[in-house]
This record gives structure tokens, sequence and C-alpha cells, in this order.
């Protein structure tokens, strides 16, 4: 790929991650404030659309090309990080290692969780990954810290929460999936974590937290 070509593919990463961040950022004010938001997210998904035409674009974010055996390896490495993370969190939050019960919320969090992994560790890791592996899983993971850092920093809300905890645990995460999401060559792996994950935290949720929209 040429210099050109790849400043272009990186400039336009970036600017996909920040109107994702700036989405997180405004979307809990009201109008017309929130026009800002909805504005940065249509720049995001235009940048991913257009990027997004061809079977090629598509194997892209999903991946796949690994055999069935990599790819089982690594979705099973994947589901026991889930697990390891929510252990991890729900110790942290002084409640029981796993849920006692679980509601209907599960689907929805699960989804958002298949989205994160689509946005983040598929285009984002994917379309970076042209110019080189290891800057793809950097570029993702910041990505993905700073848009869950931006949906609790806004002055709209009053979250009780230490952003550096979260900055540093989400980082951390984000490592771990794109980098499965890199060995494996498939979005599989970590979608599965983080699609686990977001199950077994959010299992006892009778409703959508604030930070659900």
């Amino acid at each position: 790929m040429q210099g050109r070509r790849k400043i272009a593919v990186l400039s336009e990463a970036v600017i996909c991650s920040l109107g994702i961040m700036i989405f997180a950022f405004f979307i809990q004010y009201k109008f017309p404030a929130r026009l800002i938001s909805i504005s940065a997210l249509l720049v995001s998904a235009y940048i991913i659309s257009r990027n997004i035409r061809t079977r090629q674009d598509l194997n892209m974010v999903f991946g796949g090309s690994r055999s069935f055996k990599i790819i089982l390896i690594f979705t099973i490495i994947g589901i026991a990080l889930g697990i390891t993370g929510t252990i991890i969190y729900r110790d942290s939050q002084d409640i029981s290692l796993l849920p006692r019960s679980m509601h209907l919320f599960v689907i929805p969090a699960a989804l958002i969780g298949c989205m994160e992994e689509l946005v983040f560790r598929g285009f984002i890791q994917g379309y970076v990954n042209r110019i080189n592996g290891l800057m793809s899983v950097l570029v993702s993971t910041l990505s993905h810290t700073g848009y869950k850092c931006c949906l609790f920093l806004a002055p709209a809300v009053a979250a009780d929460i230490d952003i550096g905890h979260l900055a540093f645990y989400t980082f951390i995460a984000g490592i771990l999936l794109g980098a499965i999401r890199k060995l494996s060559e498939s979005l599989i792996p970590s979608l599965s974590a983080h699609a686990l994950f977001d199950i077994l935290v959010y299992a006892e949720a009778v409703q959508a937290p604030w930070w659900v929209w």
C-alpha cells in the first residue's frame, strides 16, 4: 500500500473513532445539543458504509480466513476471557461472582456488545490492519477506550465512576480482544467474549442502564 493511501486509511479510522466518541459525549444532552451527537455518528456511519461495498470488504470486517479449528480454539480463549472479565468486574462491584438470575435485558446487552465488536474490532481494526497489524490493535483499543470514557465524562451526566479505572481496564480488555481478533483472523472470538461478558454482567438488570439509549 502506497504512503498516501496509508495516510488516508489511518485518517479515516481516526475520524470515524472521533465521531463515535463525540456521539458518546453528547448523546445524553437534550436537543438541540444532541444534534451534535447524531451528526458525529452519521459521519462515522458514512466512513464505514463507503468502505464496505464488496465481499472482500466484508471479509475485512468479519475475517474467517483461518481454519475452523484455529477459530474454535481462539473462541474458547475468548469465552474464558469473557468469564474472567465478568468475575473481576462483579468482584469489584461487591456482587456475586456469577449472576443468580437472568432477565430479558441480556438480549439487548449481548447485541450492544456485538455491535461494539463489529465497529471497533471489526471495521476499525480490520481497516487499519491493511497498514499494520500491531497498529490496528492499538488504534481499535484506543478508539473503544475513548468511546467508553466519553460516555461517562459528559457534564450532562452525574456518573459516580472512576474514569481512570474504567480507561485502564477497557484498554487492557481491548488489547486482549484485539490480539485474539488479529491472531485468529476472525471476529468470532472477540465477539463471543464481549457478548458473554455483557450477558453475565447485566444478567440481573431488569431495565437498561441510563447509558443505553
